[in-house]
């Protein structure tokens, strides 16, 4: 049960995240995080745990929740969409693995470099990211546990970097104990730095979408709740332990961090910004505990770089973590829970060790494709592919829409039917709030080709997957007539 509720909880759980909160709201944050996990992530867990405890020995995840609550075409187009909204992130995740790692093995990131070693950047991009999804996917096709091993050692990892940040922001509250009341009130009257937000809630609104999404991560992990072996009748109730966790993270992460630092001199620094921003904090967090320890110029760089490079591993596990599961999860849920006629004979054998080996290779090499064409430098293709990131957008909310609304339905029969409800509209409520917000606000610019392209993903997405299904279906019916 440790095992899986730290999983859970550092797969959902994001540093980056936290610290970003704390960076651009400070304290201001926790009202939305607190209405965001009321209204969302609570409620939303609820809704998973409830059909992981039916659904836990079924392979097809978000597809066997919908298709006896919903239709059995339904659940499938769902699925397709859950699945596509992922495969632009893999792309784009796996292009990411090469910041961390020059932090990692040089102390600072040499990514923004014209050339290294001779060779263009997004030469060395491309070659990493490339042998990345292949040795990946080899990996993964061995077996289940290579994706445990991923999760497991980037929890631990995980943990050691809160640790790392807890002890030194603690230690800065115990040498300055007057300045913690300071900082936390300096940290809430700060004006807030999150683009599009001022000190009016409405205004605030944008940091609302990105509370919800801080939250990420949860139908992913629940859909290997069949692969949990021994523990898939506690996986229910270590979904909701987990949650309780990444809460209390979220909280206790954001107060410690506001109540150690001044806000507004971080902000005031040059060499803080999005791009870096974990590794600016965690610096800057060395740099002051160096000073209130009164260590040399040389102890103070070396701490400096344990902290950064140490962020950097972490960063570097975590993201193996989360690709490992986001190449495997949708993949088996999508060929291995649904009908296996819509698919290729071949794609849905299992090898040996129970993977679906071909599928895998067949998605890495169209994960190999996006990025050899993204690392060109072509402007065309960057912008068809941030056209694509703007499609999956609404595409990767809308399965949670699906999964809440559908839950009513699912619990029709039971007594626990009005409570349902209740879970329902609340997710439901805020995901259309958050979809809304993402429509309204390029629109509000005069930017109306990336609404429209919002709009064009889900709808495209599952035209496909109707597609696809209406194939399977027609021999179906033509044989039942």
């Amino acid at each position: 049960m440790q095992t899986l509720v730290l999983i859970i909880t550092t797969t959902v759980f994001s540093f980056s995240s936290m610290t970003t909160a704390f960076f651009m709201m400070g304290t201001k944050s926790l009202l939305w995080f607190l209405i965001s996990s009321c209204c969302y992530f609570i409620p939303y867990t609820l809704i998973v745990s409830s059909y992981t405890r039916t659904y836990a020995k079924q392979a097809g995840g978000i597809y066997d929740w919908l298709k006896d609550s919903l239709s059995p075409k339904a659940a499938f187009i769902t699925a397709f969409l859950w699945y596509c909204s992922y495969f632009t992130w893999i792309v784009s995740l796996f292009m990411k693995l090469l910041i961390p790692l020059s932090i990692l093995f040089f102390g600072q990131d040499i990514t923004q470099q014209a050339t290294w070693f001779g060779l263009p950047t997004n030469i060395w991009i491309a070659v990493l990211a490339i042998t990345a999804v292949f040795s990946l996917t080899y990996l993964i096709s061995r077996g289940f546990q290579t994706v445990l091993r991923f999760l497991l050692r980037s929890g631990i990892v995980m943990l050691g970097l809160l640790l790392l940040s807890t002890l030194a922001n603690a230690i800065l509250i115990v040498q300055q104990p007057a300045s913690f009341l300071r900082n936390l009130q300096q940290s809430f009257q700060a004006p807030t730095f999150f683009a599009g937000t001022g000190d009016s809630l409405l205004s605030q609104l944008p940091f609302f979408i990105f509370a919800i999404t801080a939250f990420g991560g949860l139908d992913t992990v629940a859909s290997l709740a069949d692969k949990t072996g021994g523990d898939k009748r506690r996986f229910p109730r270590a979904l909701i332990i987990s949650a309780g966790a990444i809460v209390l993270l979220y909280f206790a992460g954001i107060i410690l961090w506001s109540g150690a630092n001044d806000l507004t001199s971080l902000r005031q620094t040059d060499q803080l910004h999005l791009g870096n921003l974990m590794y600016g904090l965690m610096g800057s967090l060395a740099q002051s505990l160096a000073t209130s320890l009164h260590l040399s110029t040389n102890s103070s760089q070396l701490l400096y770089q344990i902290f950064i490079r140490y962020t950097a591993l972490t960063l570097v596990i975590s993201y193996l973590g989360l690709l490992s599961s986001i190449t495997y999860a949708p993949l088996k849920s999508l060929i291995q829970g649904t009908p296996k006629a819509i698919w290729p004979t071949r794609w849905t054998r299992l090898n040996s060790q129970q993977m679906p080996a071909a599928a895998l290779w067949v998605q890495a090499a169209a994960i190999a494709i996006g990025i050899l064409i993204l690392s060109l430098n072509n402007p065309l293709m960057s912008h068809l592919f941030n056209q694509l990131t703007y499609m999956t957008n609404i595409a990767r909310a809308l399965p949670y829409f699906v999964v809440a609304f559908s839950y009513p339905f699912f619990m029709k029969k039971s007594r626990h039917y009005y409570q349902a409800c209740c879970l329902s509209l609340a997710v439901c409520s805020s995901i259309l709030v958050a979809v809304g917000f993402q429509l309204y606000e390029p629109m509000m610019a005069g930017n109306y080709t990336q609404s429209l392209w919002l709009v064009a993903g889900p709808l495209l997405f599952g035209l496909a997957g109707h597609h696809l299904y209406r194939h399977f279906e027609q021999p179906v019916l033509r044989k039942n007539s």
